[in-house]
């Protein structure tokens, strides 16, 4: 039968083996995987020439077919043997390349160079061939061997591809052989390419890969000599400039070259995200909304110019944005409960209770679930929140103790003191290191005025994580407001805020201390500065207080009066006001 019949029984073959995978099978190291071909220079996406005109017997069929329904049974090894008897008979080079494929699969080292010889010997211009016998030397601590395959490999592949074979082939050093033998092979590979700015690009990647900084910056200017209007190689290049800790420098280069191309996506989205994790939220938003103009098929944008919203509190904004999201992408769970959160923000709580039962995706759900018990406890009261929270089950121990802590804040906020010390104390018993519990019981400690138990608990919080901003702050406002401790409150005030300069609450906290302390102007000045961080209630009591004992009445009753109309009813603001009034 001519070999156009039987590679019609290769490709029955071919197709069975790719796609009956099962775990049960022991799995050969990844890197030697035989991909799929490469256009080189000689094969131009044909199959090998000088097939060999093969009559499909009935035991060859029978050989193919045994492979097939053994390798369905995950029986390797009976259909490995029917592959190599098929193919040393026949000598096809298709063959050849399947059961390497499955020798590598069932890890069967001799056979699967067995096979590859063979392969080579039918097809020595094939890539695949030269790069599979290069991985499996290289995963046999044979890297020097590799090297004149992984040569060839190169040689064979077009311009166009020959970055992407490099850097399958780094990929592979990188991860069975040393550091230095590693980069001792890609700098040799590298060497026969010197005009080639993705080889150059290539180098530079396997060197950041193994921590060869000085190497990855020679080796991407380089890229960038040779092509500087290479977007890869600029992106790379930005990148390197983060990792070694020159942000400035990143950013002036990023910005001039998406001057000079500003079509240079990946890097502006780079640069964007830089900007975002760094809280320069102004060039973050300005870099997304020209990522938003250039491709609004993609979420990334708006996603995040409604978080940047969401963050400078406007809301109105964010929810046009997120609906963008959900119209691109339906199913997009993140944007429904951010929409969750914005509609509970406004007082929309039937809205937020309907975007918050929306969320059906795993990585979303518990999250959604506990912000849906706090929406439900501001309509319906702390019995049905408590009601919803009983149905909500816990897959991990830190989903517990966030049942734990909310049920906490429930049983607080109704007054039941004594049943959130005792889940509190409950939850500990199990967890006694967790900071958000250690926290939680404090915070019920200082509102008890147990100075003793809230030390307690914070020191062993602070000594488990002493940078734990929240703990120095509470430490420090409680001691201020509730003893004369006021140098050590100041200690642990100025430890959170050197943590967290912008943070209102610390803010607020420093201008207690310095209250206390008799220090008016700047008790004022730290809580106006806070104040205009957050509307607080709290803070713009504190700021009333403050204003009043330093003699500046009138501006005590106009914060006043704005933040009653702000927060009608709160207690805080009604004990301060009725001073006001004497």
């Amino acid at each position: 039968m001519s070999s156009f019949t039987l590679l019609a029984s290769l490709l029955l073959v071919s197709a069975t083996l790719t796609s009956c995978g099962n775990n049960s099978v022991k799995k050969y190291p990844a890197a030697v995987t035989v991909k799929e071909p490469v256009q080189t220079k000689t094969n131009a996406g044909t199959e090998p020439k000088n097939l060999p005109d093969v009559e499909l017997t009935a035991d060859l069929m029978y050989k193919l077919l045994l492979s097939d329904i053994a390798r369905q049974q995950n029986n390797n090894d009976l259909a490995l043997a029917a592959l190599v008897d098929a193919a040393t008979e026949t000598r096809d080079p298709r063959l050849a390349a399947q059961a390497t494929r499955l020798a590598v699969i069932s890890s069967q080292y001799g056979t699967a160079i067995q096979m590859a010889k063979l392969w080579l010997e039918l097809v020595p211009d094939d890539i695949d061939v030269h790069q599979t016998i290069g991985n499996l030397l290289v995963v046999e601590k044979q890297p020097e061997r590799a090297l004149a395959h992984y040569s060839k490999a190169l040689a064979l592949t077009d311009e166009k591809n020959r970055s992407l074979i490099l850097k399958q082939i780094s990929g592979t050093l990188v991860r069975y052989s040393s550091p230095q033998q590693a980069l001792e092979l890609i700098e040799k590979l590298t060497t026969e390419y010197p005009g080639s700015a993705d080889v150059a690009l290539a180098l530079a990647s396997a060197a950041s890969k193994l921590k060869e900084y000085d190497i990855a910056t020679t080796a991407i200017e380089r890229a960038l000599s040779l092509d500087p209007n290479n977007y890869n190689a600029a992106s790379f290049k930005f990148g390197l400039l983060l990792l070694n800790k020159k942000a400035g420098e990143a950013e002036q280069f990023a910005n001039s070259f998406l001057k000079k191309h500003p079509t240079a996506i990946l890097l502006r989205m780079a640069l964007a995200r830089h900007y975002l994790e760094a809280n320069k939220l102004k060039q973050a938003e300005k870099e997304y909304l020209l990522i938003y103009k250039q491709d609004k098929t993609s979420i990334i944008a708006p996603m995040a110019l409604a978080l940047i919203r969401i963050d400078s509190n406007k809301l109105d904004d964010a929810t046009v944005y997120l609906q963008k999201v959900l119209l691109l992408q339906p199913s997009n769970d993140l944007a429904r409960l951010y929409l969750g959160d914005i509609t509970a923000q406004q007082k929309k709580l039937d809205a937020a209770i309907q975007w918050y039962r929306s969320v059906t995706e795993k990585g979303q759900l518990f999250k959604a679930r506990l912000r849906l018990v706090d929406v439900i406890m501001q309509r319906d009261g702390v019995d049905a929140a408590m009601r919803e929270l009983e149905a909500l089950h816990a897959e991990t121990p830190n989903q517990q103790v966030d049942i734990t802590l909310l049920q906490h804040d429930l049983l607080l906020e109704a007054g039941r003191e004594k049943e959130a010390l005792q889940i509190v104390n409950t939850a500990l018993a199990d967890s006694p290191d967790d900071l958000d519990l250690l926290y939680a019981r404090a915070m019920i400690a200082a509102r008890r005025g147990d100075i003793p138990g809230l030390e307690k608990d914070l020191k062993h919080l602070l000594k488990i994580e002493p940078n734990h901003a929240q703990a120095l702050n509470a430490y420090g406002f409680t001691l201020a407001d509730l003893t004369d401790r006021y140098k050590e409150a100041y200690s642990f005030i100025k430890a959170a805020l050197k943590l967290k300069p912008g943070d209102p609450f610390i803010l607020d906290s420093m201008g207690w201390v310095e209250y206390r302390m008799g220090n008016y102007s700047a008790a004022e000045d730290y809580l106006r500065k806070a104040l205009a961080k957050r509307n607080d209630a709290e803070i713009a009591s504190h700021l009333v207080d403050v204003l009043q004992d330093a003699g500046k009445a009138r501006e005590a009753r106009k914060v006043w009066t704005k933040a009653n109309k702000d927060f009608p009813g709160n207690e805080k603001l009604q004990a301060v006001g009725e001073k006001l009034q004497k």
